[in-house]
Parts: C-alpha cells; structure tokens; sequence
C-alpha cells in the first residue's frame, strides 16, 4: 500500500475542517493484531482502574495512555513506517515527535464516553498549542467497525463548517484529528466491542512538559 499517494492530496482539507477522516488505508492483518492486543489490554486493566500507575497521566483508566508500555508489542505499530509517513504529512514537517499512543476499547454495554475536549487542553502549555507553538494529531487507527451509533463513534467538530459530523468509520480507517479540534463520543449501549488505538504525534518534544509521555523523534 503506497500510503504518500494515499494522503498526499489530503492536507489542506485536514487544515480546513481540523480533522481527516481516511477509508481502508490500514492493511487487514495490521488491524486484526491491533484489534486483539488492544481488547486484551482493556480486559487486562479493568480492575485496575482508580490505581496508580508511573506512565501518562499517572493513573489507570478506561483510556490506556502509553499502551505500547503496557504491551511492547504494540510498540512496532504505533512506529509503522506508514504511520511516521501519515506523521510528516498532516504536521508537515519532517522528523515529528512521538507523544502518545492510547487503547480506547469500549466493552458491550460499557459506560465509558469522553465528555467533548481538544486533546491539547491536556498538554502542559494549551495555550501555546493554540498560538501554533507546536503541533499534535491524533491518528485514530479504527479497530472494529463504528457505523452503529449504538457503539459511541467519534463525533467530531468541523471547524469549516462549525457542525458536528459523526464518523461513521468501518475497521481499517483512520480519523486524523489536530489537537486543537473538539471531539467527543459517547457510550458503548450495544452488545459488540468497540475499539480504536489513538497515536498521537508532534511537531516539537512536548513530553518534558509532563512526566510519563514519550519526548523522542520519530525514527
């Protein structure tokens, strides 16, 4: 798959509205190893939620930040060359940042929604976020398939058109979205599994901000 041809047409409307919402660009057997290491995760963890942890924000919740700690084999799809090209491209810039990379699995009939937020208001320096300082996305690699919105899809702000889209995406998707873009979504009330691994780059070593995010080029 020749991701640069994939995308390369793509930017300015990503600027437009905030967000991109790209079809069937992750290969198949990709999405089904992310699928099951994600799920796994999820389960994993669920009981121990409220704890504390020394990675991230410093604890346990339903939205496992820094997974690829938690599970190193995660570690080769967060830094797929594919994923370094998508970095470059809607940063544009040429050695981006990792910053984050988090499993946001909603289980049947799960209580676990995001209340609407830009992924920036949660850095150290938002406000420098905002004055273009630098730069974060949020490459949303969609697990399972979020065209029922009885899974909680992603809802996000278009900042051209000052609507809200749902994002009806099927598994093998990816939803872009800058740091400074609202978003939200709601709860899980089906009985299917609703995952997405959310791989967050930068355009500057925001990690020194906050204790426990990567603060490393993208190699």
């Amino acid at each position: 798959m020749d991701i640069k041809k994939l995308i390369e047409d793509k930017v300015d409307s990503f600027n437009k509205q905030g967000y991109i919402h790209l079809k069937n660009v992750i290969e198949p057997n990709i999405v089904a190893e992310t699928r099951h290491l994600a799920i796994q995760l999820r389960k994993k963890y669920k009981d121990q939620e409220g704890q504390d942890r020394t990675e991230g924000g410093g604890v346990f919740w339903a939205g496992l930040e820094m997974a690829s700690i938690l599970d190193t084999r995660l570690w080769g799809l967060y830094t797929h060359p594919n994923m370094k090209e998508i970095a470059k491209t809607f940063l544009q810039i040429e050695e981006p940042y990792l910053y984050n990379d988090q499993v946001v699995v909603k289980l049947p009939n799960d209580n676990f929604y995001f209340h609407e937020h830009c992924d920036n208001d949660h850095v150290v320096d938002p406000e420098g976020a905002k004055q273009g300082k630098f730069k974060t996305i949020n490459c949303c690699q969609i697990l399972t398939n979020m065209t029922d919105l009885d899974v909680g899809p992603l809802c996000v702000t278009n900042l051209d058109t000052g609507g809200k889209d749902i994002i009806l995406a099927n598994a093998g998707d990816i939803v872009i979205i800058d740091g400074n873009t609202p978003h939200t979504s709601t709860p899980n009330i089906s009985n299917k599994i609703r995952a997405l691994y959310a791989c967050v780059y930068s355009s500057h070593p925001i990690g020194k901000f906050k204790s426990g995010f990567y603060n490393e080029k993208f190699q």
